[in-house]
């Protein structure tokens, strides 16, 4: 017992370092906070009762999960942005693969009353062009790293129906770099970092013993973080400030469903609707009152890069196997649709499309207080992938090139413990 305490400390210390580290994914939002749930491309997320990632993805499902359980995990995501353009040039976005960690607790208190705190990375990206490259006003380089501390509580009402709460305390850091239509040596960059407080809920439903639904809600978080806004130019040299940094994240609604349909396989599903309209820009302005900044013919105190998004639907289904009372295996299939409104406004930076998940995984359980859980996807896009330049003095915008891969690939490794 001693022996799985420190282990259990040192898996725990070891997520809580990583959480530092820069976390990416295909796009801004990442789904996988969950080993088990990714190897079945998310199908039935938080219901399955099978780990402890319910605690973020649907608080209610808590309700399946007796007595204390902990569970930690990271998940490695590599990215292909492969760009060529018309001239002939050629660009790759990839930086180095990065974890995604994710750490969970729950514990049931009473026969009705559950309660557990999630801390994950709900939202991220990393991506890094050559400094000169060909179009370097849609974009240099950017990362977004989030760290949420999610904690929530659960009530069983009746055999067949639950319901759960918790509140969120998100840390968001940004570092943004983008070039600017003043010659080939101009550019903006920002770094700053921001708390903000979110919330969520969810209600599971058991019609049959072997059969449940479950509708979750997170909101949306609305981002103005503070730090250093730096202006380089031709002419002016670099001047660095005091400034800001606005976005929204989406709210999301999440529609599950599984069903055991015999003691050896059941079949899973997800509906998720994602708010992205709220995403319309991220405006990045520096304080009025410090030095240059302050003169508004010069127009280098405000820099926004419009996204003009639109809502998402991230489709899946999955199934698990249990091959006997140790191993189960799994595989999933789902459709994330494009959530770029207007193609011509789609930056390097965030280069999103449709896109297409293939997913397995595998979970091994040698007694009956542990399992180790692994999974593999590989995401691709499949939808539009055209990249436009934009005249800023006259407005028009023209195609230059497309990016032939948007593609990624994750590995995850989990682990459970049930005191």
């Amino acid at each position: 017992m001693k022996t799985s305490k420190k282990l259990l400390a040192g898996l725990m210390f070891s997520s809580l370092a990583a959480v530092s580290t820069s976390a990416m994914g295909a796009g801004f939002q990442l789904t996988e906070q969950s080993v088990v749930s990714m190897g079945r491309s998310h199908a039935g997320a938080g219901i399955v009762g099978d780990d402890v990632s319910a605690v973020w993805y649907n608080p209610a499902g808590m309700t399946l999960l007796p007595g204390t359980q902990f569970q930690i995990s990271s998940t490695i995501v590599d990215l292909d942005i492969d760009y060529k353009g018309f001239d002939g040039t050629t660009e790759n976005g990839r930086d180095k693969p990065a974890p995604i960690p994710a750490f969970f607790v729950s514990h049931q208190f009473t026969d009705n009353l559950w309660a557990g705190l999630a801390i994950t990375s709900p939202y991220g990206m990393k991506i890094r062009y050559g400094s000169g490259w060909s179009q370097r006003e849609r974009g240099i380089s950017g990362s977004i790293v989030t760290v949420d501390i999610n904690p929530n509580i659960a009530w069983k009402a009746t055999e067949w129906f639950s319901i759960g709460a918790g509140v969120s305390a998100m840390y968001t850091h940004s570092k943004i770099k983008n070039g600017l239509p003043f010659g080939s040596a101009s550019e903006f960059e920002y770094k700053g970092d921001d708390w903000m407080f979110t919330y969520n809920a969810g209600i599971m439903v058991s019609p049959l013993e072997t059969l449940r639904f479950g509708l979750s809600y997170r909101s949306a978080a609305h981002v103005h973080a503070k730090g250093d806004y730096t202006m380089r130019t031709g002419i002016m040299g670099s001047k660095t400030g005091y400034g800001y940094g606005d976005l929204t994240t989406p709210e999301t609604v999440m529609i599950t469903g599984t069903w055991e349909t015999t003691p050896w396989l059941r079949l899973s599903a997800l509906a998720r609707w994602a708010n992205w309209k709220n995403f319309k820009t991220m405006r990045f302005y520096a304080d009025q009152k410090d030095g240059i900044f302050a003169i508004p013919s010069l127009g280098l105190g405000s820099v926004s890069l419009e996204n003009n998004w639109k809502s998402v639907w991230l489709l899946s289904l999955g199934a698990d196997i249990k091959v006997n009372d140790q191993w189960t295996i799994r595989g999933g299939i789902a459709l994330e649709t494009d959530p770029i409104h207007d193609q011509t406004k789609r930056t390097a930076l965030i280069p999103d499309t449709k896109r297409l998940w293939l997913t397995c995984g595998v979970s091994w359980a040698p007694t009956k207080n542990w399992q180790i859980d692994a999974a593999y996807g590989h995401i691709r896009g499949i939808g539009h992938r055209k990249l436009y330049s934009h005249n800023a003095f006259t407005g028009a915008n023209t195609e230059v090139g497309k990016f032939e891969k948007m593609n990624a690939w994750m590995g995850g490794l989990q682990v459970q413990y049930k005191f």
